[in-house]
């Protein structure tokens, strides 16, 4: 039963954080994806990187192979890689934001590692 209340108490603490996240008063300026949207993308593109990693190529052959998966991750999300690229630059120019979106990236990615290794008895 521990396994199952951390998972929860884990999944309000994320939910609470992009919450938080969502209702800070400085808003980003026109044309920067928000918060969330920077956690989603930059989500997706580790875990692309992740099992990129796993496959075991060269380092020439993994970044070509990830360049085309981004584009793809990109366009799933409906982002543009400039726009992505623009606020990341945006929010690291903007530590305490760039703070609260790794934090929450991090519980975000705990959480589904949780969920993809919690069975219930």
């Amino acid at each position: 039963m521990k396994g199952f209340a951390h998972f929860f108490v884990r999944s309000y603490l994320v939910l609470a954080a992009l919450a938080w996240m969502a209702s800070c008063a400085e808003k980003a300026p026109e044309g920067i994806l928000s918060k969330q949207e920077m956690v989603q993308a930059m989500e997706e593109l580790y875990i692309v990187e992740e099992k990129i990693n796993h496959l075991s190529l060269s380092r020439d052959s993994a970044k070509e192979v990830f360049t085309v998966i981004e584009k793809k991750v990109f366009e799933n999300a409906a982002v543009q890689d400039t726009v992505f690229r623009k606020s990341f630059d945006y929010y690291m120019e903007h530590p305490k934001e760039m703070e609260l979106i790794y934090t929450a990236l991090v519980d975000t990615l705990q959480l589904r590692e949780q969920r993809a290794t919690f069975r219930p008895n």
